[in-house]
């Protein structure tokens, strides 16, 4: 070997050498929510689980840097450039957090577990392509509500007053409610909807359509209405009244049944697209992940202490009965 042949090698080594520990150490991605981490842990513990099973051995380990604003939407921006600052490589915006991180535009790409309409919210361009630097999952499924409504009517079958509750801030309730009006158009049904702006308005919100003579509510999923699932479940079984939902913390709070997207599954999709965008995926090419995974939860406690007897069908369709 020449001797400048040797001079390169002896050179090149020791890059060689730190390459490999670097390498090694992975990945290092951030985490935003804008609750507390008691909230959110079963979907952080979902999203891990996921990124477990999903490709690290071929792009190596990643390592997870939480941030959780407990309720402080003002901290969310700050998150985003101290996360920068630190270096990660991504950003994983959690529920609420997803509009404010994008609107805070880091450098890094953005993958997202909204429970909103990303393209309603103005964080996307489209579903198919979501045209900037931030894709993800969205649990808003739409077509979901007139199966609600079948829901109401095959415990209720007399029922002919539904209220719709709406966190008016929520992306794309509008969507939701549109849907519920057609559903019930022509069957004799009349449908108020009730939105509250604040989550201090919403036990008042509630009472107002109670008080309307409401013999069925639906409540609109979001995570304020997880929030408030124990307050509102006690207001209607005080009233007697069935409450439904479509995510399943809001039947384990206390309401009649609740059908929608299993959130465990979606956060573990969530991982996927991690995964994706770390290997190289552009987010703008990356249409916005719909539910895919459904679950069916009855409360039975509640539907004793309504007097209600549930459909032996409804009861094999659940996918989880509370005793």
């Amino acid at each position: 070997m020449r001797r400048r042949d040797l001079l390169l090698a002896a050179v090149a080594w020791p890059a060689a050498a730190v390459a490999g520990p670097v390498r090694a150490a992975g990945h290092r991605i951030g985490w935003i929510s804008q609750e507390s981490r008691e909230v959110i842990a079963p979907f952080l513990a979902a999203f891990k689980a996921g990124l477990s099973a999903n490709g690290l051995a071929d792009i190596g380990p990643i390592d997870v840097i939480e941030r959780f604003a407990d309720g402080d939407a003002a901290a969310v921006g700050g998150y985003v450039a101290e996360l920068q600052r630190l270096g990660v490589r991504l950003i994983v915006a959690q529920g609420a957090a997803t509009p404010p991180v994008v609107r805070a535009r880091p450098s890094v790409p953005v993958v997202f577990g909204y429970s909103g309409d990303p393209v309603v919210a103005g964080i996307v361009q489209s579903l198919a392509r979501p045209g900037g630097n931030a894709s993800g999952v969205t649990h808003m499924a739409v077509e979901l509500m007139p199966k609600r409504i079948d829901f109401v009517r095959s415990v209720v079958p007399d029922c002919r007053k539904i209220a719709l509750l709406s966190n008016a801030r929520h992306a794309g309730e509008e969507g939701e409610i549109v849907a519920c009006q057609q559903a019930v158009a022509g069957q004799g049904i009349a449908l108020s909807v009730h939105r509250f702006a604040a989550a201090a308005e919403a036990g008042t919100t509630l009472s107002g359509a109670l008080d309307s003579g409401a013999e069925a509510v639906i409540a609109l999923s979001s995570a304020t209405m997880v929030q408030l699932a124990p307050r509102l479940a006690a207001s209607c079984l005080e009233r007697r009244v069935p409450l439904v939902s479509g995510w399943a913390d809001i039947a384990r709070a206390g309401a009649l049944l609740t059908y929608g997207p299993n959130l465990s599954e979606a956060y573990k999709s969530v991982a996927r697209y991690v995964v994706r965008v770390l290997g190289g995926a552009s987010p703008a090419d990356l249409p916005i992940e719909q539910p895919t995974v459904f679950e069916l939860v009855v409360n039975l406690k509640t539907a004793n202490a309504l007097g209600l007897r549930l459909p032996a069908t409804l009861l094999a369709q659940a996918d989880e009965v509370i005793e």
